[in-house]
């Protein structure tokens, strides 16, 4: 009996919380609303609301880095953190492994409103000089196209900063995520995207739903963790916790959103 008392506490004490593993994760510090930094450094998002219940479903305690996109793929491909809001590509995964989708970003390029034009694939761009984030990617087909030559990229690290140059004609769309709340967002944060948000049009139809995922480097052996991981994002969408979740972080944003662009 004291044999079995004794594997009963060690099966209770290894179970729980207290001895689960301290998983690092880093994400972009703007890409509201899936996760961002506020104003006193923490971490807020959709991606960030979904990772506390996955924490409270596996025990695994995740520490919250988010820094510019560039630096945290960097620091994620030394093996030093998992990744969120991560795209996958054949070349990402000779280095990582991926998660079950954690949330689905709806693709969308923003054309200057007056130079709108019918988009009807990634073959409809050529010759168009596309904005995106530094040191992004959003799939195999898109790698493809810039390859092709169907698009040019044009990377900078600031969304605000794509946008003032679709306004001054420096680029010719832009591709932001996730949907027109993207770009709802960044104009709401700066004076003089809101005095020019006349100027912008989402093109229609979006370019693609693209899963995001959480990406392990090969490198960080963490037992376990995806298969606990991937069960818990199941059981949250059989549940429904997790459209719980998105629709009351989407709803938080919007209402922000109407209140500052409505001053």
């Amino acid at each position: 009996m004291k044999l079995a008392s004794t594997v009963l506490a060690l099966i209770a004490l290894f179970s729980s919380p207290l001895w689960a593993q301290t998983i690092p994760i880093v994400g972009d510090d703007n890409a509201k609303p899936k996760n961002w930094l506020s104003e006193d450094g923490t971490a807020m998002g959709i991606h960030i609301a979904l990772l506390e219940e996955i924490s409270n479903r596996t025990g695994f305690e995740f520490t919250d880095e988010l820094v510019p996109w560039k630096r945290a793929l960097v620091l994620s491909q030394a093996g030093k953190a998992a990744i969120i809001g991560f795209s996958k590509t054949k070349e990402r995964e000779e280095h990582w492994h991926y998660s079950a989708p954690l949330f689905f970003d709806e693709l969308v390029f923003v054309a200057r409103k007056g130079h709108e034009f019918e988009y009807s694939g990634l073959e409809s761009l050529v010759g168009r000089r596309v904005g995106i984030k530094s040191g992004a990617t959003y799939g195999d087909d898109f790698e493809e196209a810039k390859r092709a030559g169907h698009l040019v990229a044009v990377e900078t690290t600031d969304r605000e900063d794509q946008l003032r140059m679709l306004v001054a004609g420096r680029v010719d769309l832009v591709l932001l995520s996730p949907g027109a709340i993207a770009l709802e967002t960044v104009i709401a944060e700066n004076e003089w995207l809101r005095e020019h948000k006349d100027d912008f049009k989402v093109l229609s139809p979006p370019y693609k739903l693209d899963p995001n995922y959480v990406g392990f480097p090969k490198t960080m052996d963490i037992p376990g963790a995806l298969e606990m991981i991937n069960d818990a994002i199941h059981n949250m969408n059989v549940d429904g916790t997790y459209a719980k979740i998105v629709s009351a972080e989407t709803k938080t944003i919007i209402d922000e959103l109407r209140s500052v662009l409505a001053r």
